[in-house]
């Protein structure tokens, strides 16, 4: 029993070793159909998660909102950033981020100084003109840390 007991434990302390700094909700919508994605980390630069694949038809809005929410309890993260972005790739899935550059449709960013359990979140309609594959992502820049968060989905304009 004790063994047990010694065991959970030591789980109980790895998760909240493990536990991030930033959750994020990214939620992409389009004439009906829905598709979420929630935080990922990089290294490496695309994470390691499946990216969610949204379906929309060129020239129709897409409503995008994200919730970016600081997690990490110890004090208030400062001169943080949020960076947002859509941007064309080459296929669905890709695993290597697309160059911002003449290929983005749309994107901001923002400096904040985030309190333990702060949230900060956007909502925009975008429209993309022409077909094709597209990355929705949503970013933490300058945290402090050894890595970054983000949440992204692919889009597929026809």
């Amino acid at each position: 029993m004790k063994a047990l007991f010694t065991l959970g434990l030591l789980a109980a302390l790895g998760a909240t070793a493990r536990a991030e700094h930033f959750n994020i909700e990214l939620v992409a919508a389009a004439d009906g159909a829905r598709q979420t994605s929630y935080a990922d980390q990089s290294p490496p630069a695309m994470g390691v998660n499946p990216r969610p694949v949204l379906q929309a038809r060129a020239g129709q809005p897409i409503t995008v909102q994200f919730i970016m929410t600081n997690g990490y309890p110890h004090g208030t993260i400062r001169q943080a950033g949020v960076r947002y972005y859509v941007v064309r790739e080459a296929a669905l899935a890709q695993r290597t981020l697309p160059a911002l550059d003449g290929s983005v449709v749309t994107q901001g960013a923002f400096d904040l100084d985030l309190k333990p359990k702060g949230r900060i979140g956007a909502r925009m309609r975008i429209v993309i003109p022409r077909p094709g594959i597209y990355l929705l992502r949503v970013e933490s820049l300058r945290t402090q840390n050894t890595h970054e968060h983000f949440s992204a989905i692919d889009l597929q304009v026809r």
